[in-house]
């Protein structure tokens, strides 16, 4: 017997041997089901986490071996692996405590350097982009992940200054056809006289054909004609033409380059008195669609990226470094914006194509995306793999949806049949309606929920609405007609078919209606959004920079993309048409200081 036992441990050991020797997941899989109990079980089974972990580093797998084996030697081989993994999680999140997380793991790592660069960016300069920050920051960190981008931010703050526009020049080039073509040019001087001149700029007129003069730092040229429409107003109808340029002396490129045509009601119509022109009736459709571009610097430098798709893409959403742009057909791109210069495509759900319509998108968590529009709503979940959907809901079912958000594990969508809930635990999915009616925008903002109808807006809370209540309501007026609804800091602004209203939010009164943004103003918006200090106004006009509740304006700057926007720190994400362009607001958030600051 005795005998008989030394066989069995030398066999024993022989195969805990080869095992060890080959140190692979089938060798210790082999060794285990030989000898499923013996006292080398454990470690295999160790083993085999440490290898998993080894050949798929991830900072979760990690974590799950340390929680499985505390007192593993193996824990300190594991960080070599692991090291790059813990780097890009901190990266990932990029808020103060996972960078101070992975210092404290690794005080000599070749990363601590970049790691340590990080962290001042996302402490000192992230919510304080002056010049005076960015340059402190680029030269005591040079090899930092933001370097290149605080790089370009301070050279923009530079250009800002070189650029400033405060003495302009006002060309106005008259077709030789058109009637009365000094009224005509005294009548766009005027114009941007009056909206320069708020902003301290002085304004000069210059005789058409001419060259700016030498002390401008800018001039406008508007050249207007009226000739037969093409196919678009009908042949015998006359149309109003205008282009507006706008140049910075310095630079080539106009700041900004646009056109405008409406049928010229002041011939079709005929105008009454001595004025024979446009200018004779401020209801005139051409007043519809002209505006004069407001801008006090090269605002065209802000631009700092663009992208071209394939295809139209019509809205986008940011989470964190995590970003998601909505393709009009349905599809998605799941990007990585960590660094705004360079957006980067990490994952696709593409979509089987149809005639469906999506235009709206909310990143709910870091894995699940909703996307809706005229034609319903899906769910999608992002996975190991591929991205999945988990839920489609049609017209006929939900009807358009035009706004969606996130209540604990409860999905809340609105839109032309009402408002619906869908129960994230539950399977299978199925929305359950919870009040009738149209509906262009839902906010969850604890501990209310705000509904917006196109008349008026509606206060609740989740456990009424999942009665099937709603509560007071703040009228937005008749016929104001919103479209859709956004939050910005402390307000709601809706916008309507026309202008746009602020709607004061408290967490202990109802909404009120505390300003109008009139279209005469701002233009008619698309979508906004806000930091600190400023409101992003994003529709016909480009991109305005004003003051909070739009009190001021102090640019507009010229985009191609018009359909939405989104924050993630200082930059903008704009998307629209087949463009997603990325501008940086560094300009509006510091001013810019001397080198010596």
């Amino acid at each position: 017997m005795a005998l008989l036992g030394l066989l069995v441990v030398g066999c024993l050991q022989t195969s805990w041997g080869n095992a060890r020797r080959k140190d692979s997941v089938a060798a210790y899989h082999n060794f285990l089901r030989m000898h499923p109990g013996s006292w080398h079980s454990g470690e295999a089974h160790e083993r085999i986490a440490f290898l998993r972990v080894r050949a798929h580093p991830s900072v979760e797998s990690y974590q799950t071996f340390v929680e499985t084996y505390p007192e593993s030697p193996l824990k300190d081989e594991l960080n070599q692996y692991i090291e790059p993994r813990f780097f890009e999680h901190a990266r990932d999140l990029n808020v103060p405590a996972a960078y101070r997380d992975f210092l404290q793991r690794y005080p000599n790592s070749k990363l601590s350097v970049k790691a340590k660069g990080n962290l001042a960016y996302v402490e000192s300069v992230q919510a304080n982009p002056s010049a005076a920050e960015l340059q402190r920051f680029v030269t005591d960190h040079p090899d930092s992940d933001f370097a290149i981008e605080a790089r370009a931010s301070l050279e923009l703050l530079r250009q800002q200054q070189a650029t400033r526009i405060r003495r302009l020049a006002v060309r106005v080039d008259v077709a030789t056809n058109v009637g009365q073509a000094k009224r005509v040019q005294h009548g766009f001087t005027a114009l941007v006289a009056q909206y320069y001149h708020e902003l301290g700029v002085q304004v000069t007129p210059i005789p058409a054909g001419s060259d700016p003069p030498p002390h401008v730092d800018a001039w406008m040229r508007i050249d207007y004609k009226e000739v037969p429409a093409s196919g678009t107003f009908g042949g015998r109808t006359l149309v109003s033409q205008c282009r507006v340029r706008l140049y910075q002396v310095d630079i080539k490129e106009p700041i900004w380059d646009r056109s405008f045509e409406a049928p010229a009601d002041h011939i079709i119509r005929g105008a009454y008195g001595r004025d024979k022109t446009v200018f004779a009736n401020s209801s005139y459709r051409f007043w519809k669609q002209f505006f004069v571009p407001v801008s006090t610097w090269a605002t065209s430098l802000a631009r700092v990226h663009h992208i071209e798709y394939p295809e139209e893409v019509s809205a986008i959403d940011i989470r964190g470094n995590r970003a998601v742009v909505l393709y009009s057909k349905g599809s998605i791109d799941y990007l990585d914006v960590s660094t705004p210069l360079e957006p980067r495509v990490i994952d696709r759900y593409r979509r089987e194509r149809d005639l469906s319509r999506w235009t709206g998108i909310e990143l709910l968590t870091e894995k699940l995306i909703v996307s809706f529009g005229p034609d319903g709503i899906e769910l999608i979940e992002l996975g190991a793999f591929q991205p999945k959907r988990l839920a489609q809901f049609e017209l006929p079912e939900v009807g358009s949806i035009a706004a969606a958000d996130l209540y604990r594990s409860t999905l809340l969508f609105a839109g032309t049949q009402g408002v619906f809930a869908l129960r994230l635990e539950n399977r299978p999915l199925r929305p359950q309606r919870l009040l009738e009616g149209e509906f262009v925008g839902l906010f969850v903002r604890n501990p209310h929920v705000y509904l917006v109808r196109p008349e008026h807006v509606e206060l609740t809370n989740p456990k009424h609405l999942m009665q099937h209540l709603s509560g007071p309501k703040l009228a937005l007026g008749k016929g104001f007609g919103a479209r859709r609804a956004r939050i910005a800091g402390d307000s709601m602004y809706v916008l309507g078919k026309d202008d746009t209203v602020e709607v004061r939010l408290s967490a202990t009164k109802r909404p009120k209606l505390v300003s109008k943004l009139p279209r005469e103003k701002i233009g008619r918006l698309t979508d906004l959004t806000s930091d600190a200090g400023h409101l992003y106004l994003l529709g016909e006009r480009g991109l305005g920079v004003a003051g909070p509740g739009a009190q001021w304006v102090s640019d507009f700057i010229q985009v191609d993309a018009g359909d939405a926007v989104a924050r993630r720190g200082r930059f903008l994400f704009v998307v629209g048409g087949r463009s997603l362009e990325v501008l940086d607001m560094a300009p509006y958030q510091a001013s810019l200081a001397s080198p010596q600051d």
